[in-house]
C-alpha cells in the first residue's frame, strides 16, 4: 500500500465535465487569461507537493498540519522568488480557492471537513492572502479589502509573515545548494490520452514542471533522484507519492481550473474589468466640464 500526501479541491466536482471549456468559444484575450490562470495555481500546487517531498526527502521537522505548512511554503517561495509575478500568481491562487468554496454542495459542511488533513478551502485562500498582505502591506492590501479581509486582521498579517518565513529558512537552510548539485529532478508529461490532449499541450509547452525542477535543483541538495509528472490520474487532484518519490500534477486538475476560470470567473472579472472602465470614464467626462 503506498501512501500518499495529497491536495484535495472538494469544490472541484461541481466543475463542468473535462474538457468542455475548450469546446467554448473564446476571443484569444480570453483563452490567454484561462491559460495564465491554470499554470499560476499548478505553479502554486507543485510547490505546495515539493513542500510534502521535502518534509519526506530532508526529513523537515512540521509543528501543526503538514497541508497548512506547505502551503505557507509555496506562497512564501512565489513572494520570494518570483516577486514580479507574485500577485497575479496568488491572486489567482485564492480566487481558485475561494470559487472551490462557494461549489460547496448545499448541504453545507459534514464531519469530515472538520476532521480531514486540509483547512476548510476558504481558510486556506485567507491564508495566502495573510502572507501576501503581511510581505507587503501597500501592495497586497487593496486585493485583501476586495476578498473581504478586515483591515485590523490585515495589519497582523506582517506579524504571521515574519514567523513563516523565519521557520521556513530554518528549516530549509542547512539543505541549501552550494557548491554542489544534489540527486537529480526528472520530468515527465506522461500519455494524455484524447480527452487531456489540450491541457496536456498547455502545461508540456508552459515548461510548469522544468520551472518547478529547475527551482529545486538550483537551490537544494537532495539525497535521491525525485521526479515530477504530469499524468491521467483518475481524478482532480495533485499528490506526493513518498514510496515513489514522485510528485504529480493530475492533467484532471488542471482542466477543472481551466472551466472553472471560463465558466465563473473570467465572467466575474470581465464584469468588474467593465465596470471600471465605465467608472474611469465617467470621472474622465466630469473632469473635462
Amino acid at each position: 500500500m503506498r501512501t500518499v500526501s495529497s491536495l484535495i479541491f472538494a469544490g472541484l466536482t461541481a466543475v463542468a465535465p473535462v474538457g468542455d471549456g475548450f469546446t467554448q468559444d473564446l476571443t484569444n484575450a480570453q483563452r490567454e487569461a484561462a491559460i495564465e490562470f491554470t499554470l499560476n495555481n499548478s505553479r502554486h500546487v507543485l510547490l505546495h507537493e515539493i513542500g510534502h517531498l521535502f518534509v519526506d526527502q530532508l526529513k523537515l521537522p512540521v509543528l501543526g498540519r503538514e497541508e497548512d505548512a506547505v502551503d505557507t511554503m509555496a506562497t512564501l517561495v512565489i513572494l520570494n522568488e518570483q516577486p514580479e509575478a507574485a500577485h497575479q500568481i496568488l491572486v489567482d491562487t485564492v480566487d481558485g480557492w475561494l470559487y472551490s468554496e462557494k461549489t460547496r454542495p448545499v448541504r453545507g459542511y459534514t464531519n469530515a471537513d472538520f476532521y480531514g488533513m486540509h483547512s476548510l478551502d476558504i481558510q486556506r485562500s485567507f491564508a495566502i492572502a495573510c502572507l501576501m498582505v503581511g510581505s507587503d502591506y501597500e501592495t497586497y492590501s487593496t486585493y485583501a479589502t476586495r476578498i473581504g479581509m478586515p483591515i485590523d486582521r490585515q495589519k497582523s498579517c506582517e506579524e504571521d509573515h515574519e514567523v513563516a518565513e523565519f521557520g521556513w529558512q530554518q528549516v530549509l537552510a542547512p539543505h541549501t545548494r552550494k557548491d554542489v548539485f544534489g540527486a537529480n529532478v526528472a520530468v515527465e508529461y506522461r500519455s494524455d490520452e484524447r480527452t487531456y490532449r489540450d491541457i496536456a499541450a498547455i502545461l508540456r509547452e508552459s515548461g510548469v514542471l522544468e520551472e518547478a525542477a529547475d527551482w529545486v535543483t538550483k537551490n537544494y541538495v537532495l539525497p535521491r533522484p525525485v521526479r515530477i509528472t504530469a499524468e491521467v490520474c483518475g481524478e482532480a487532484n495533485a499528490f506526493y507519492v513518498p514510496d515513489e518519490r514522485r510528485v504529480i500534477l493530475c492533467y484532471e486538475w488542471a482542466d477543472s481550473f481551466y472551466s472553472m476560470f471560463v465558466e465563473e470567473i473570467m465572467p466575474i472579472r470581465e464584469h468588474f474589468a467593465m465596470m471600471k472602465d465605465l467608472k474611469l470614464e465617467k470621472l474622465s467626462a466630469l473632469g473635462g466640464r
